[in-house]
């Protein structure tokens, strides 16, 4: 009876405790032969702009959102790998701004600002980097909410154990519009990081973030 009883108390305290189920295994988020070294941005020759990193140029609506649909429009084919048609549309942006200002004042200046995002890469793999697709990030520090992401495709070699800084020039700010309610005076605006999304080698393999 004893040892009845006591396979009776086991089981019901089997049955009573909570099922352990096995921790989730975190995917893969970046390549496993591929490290970033270092990053940053800078803002460059923006004359007539004031003192703020994150000011904007002064042009009508319809200018930036002509400016804009064409650097959208370059980024795609960028990122399809169609350098002909990068070049077309890259053209086709230039004439427009060209006509544009050629109807502007004698005394008008031609707005000149833009946004150079760099990011060095190590290939610690075996085979040769031929293509990188990278997006350059910008967290609330408070939130770590995304506020601005710019997306990248840089088509350079890396070979085993070198090294390469993906350098690209943009028109477009890191983000629209900047909050300080709430920011401490000496707090920094913006956590940044780089996201590598895609690498393709020269072997044709590809290895794509999940």
């Amino acid at each position: 009876m004893r040892a009845i009883a006591t396979l009776l108390l086991l089981m019901a305290a089997s049955a009573a405790a909570p099922a352990r189920q096995a921790p989730p295994q975190p995917g893969p988020q970046a390549p496993p032969d591929v490290a970033v070294v270092k990053f940053n941005w800078r803002k460059e020759r923006i004359p007539g702009w004031e003192k703020n990193d994150f000011g904007a140029s002064v042009e009508s609506y319809d200018a930036m959102r002509e400016r804009l649909d064409n650097e959208r429009r370059i980024q795609q084919a960028r990122n399809a790998g169609n350098k002909t048609e990068v070049g077309r549309r890259e053209s086709a942006a230039k004439m427009a701004e060209d006509a544009r200002y050629s109807k502007a004042p004698a005394n008008a200046e031609r707005p000149r600002d833009g946004y150079r995002y760099k990011v060095r890469v190590r290939n610690d793999g075996a085979k040769t980097i031929k293509l990188v697709d990278w997006d350059y990030v910008f967290l609330d520090p408070e939130t770590r909410e995304e506020v601005g992401r710019q997306l990248f495709t840089s088509e350079e070699k890396v070979k085993p154990g070198g090294e390469k800084d993906l350098d690209v020039f943009v028109l477009s700010p890191p983000v629209r519009t900047v909050s300080a309610q709430g920011k401490q005076k000496d707090a920094p605006a913006f956590v940044e990081q780089v996201v590598l999304t895609r690498v393709v080698y020269s072997d044709g393999s590809v290895w794509q973030k999940p």
